[in-house]
């Protein structure tokens, strides 16, 4: 008798320990930012930064890096949840230039595990005279669902 009590204990305790559901998808919504060069009205096709440094800014929070001196054609950007608005300092060595985006925002649910995610969709661009001379919004709406094709803007230097 108190082997089978010991035996259904024992199972009651490692059924009781294991989830049931797990959240593999990530809550976090990043914005895909491209770099371009455009010569005699012809776009490139992937421009590589050169030592990039990228870093962001949010109300109220110290400022945070997210690339230090990377050579890359794209950077992730994640969007600030609690504002209209996100903000991004691009910094090689000859320049500086602050990329402020002015988005929307609207919570939806991922799933019952994982909780819920931020939509953002995109409406401006806004940046100084040192960096970008141009952009273009591919796609507005952001989400945590990323493809790795997703391209959200291309940023023209």
């Amino acid at each position: 008798m108190k082997a089978s009590l010991l035996f259904l204990g024992l199972i009651l305790l490692v059924y009781s320990c294991t989830s049931e559901e797990l959240c593999e998808e990530d809550s976090i919504s990043e914005l895909v930012a491209s770099f371009k060069t455009e010569s005699g009205g012809v776009v490139s096709d992937t421009t590589i930064s050169t030592k990039l440094s990228v870093y962001g800014i949010r109300e109220g929070q110290d400022i945070w890096f997210l690339y230090d001196s990377v050579r890359d054609s794209e950077v992730l950007l994640p969007l600030d949840p609690h504002h209209d608005f996100s903000r991004f300092v691009f910094q090689t060595a000859e320049q500086t230039d602050t990329l402020t985006l002015t988005h929307s925002r609207q919570e939806y649910m991922i799933s019952y595990s994982c909780g819920f995610g931020m939509q953002f969709t995109l409406e401006e661009l806004q940046y100084g005279e040192g960096m970008f001379v141009k952009d273009t919004i591919i796609n507005p709406l952001v989400n945590t669902s990323l493809e790795e094709v997703d391209t959200h803007i291309w940023l023209y230097f």
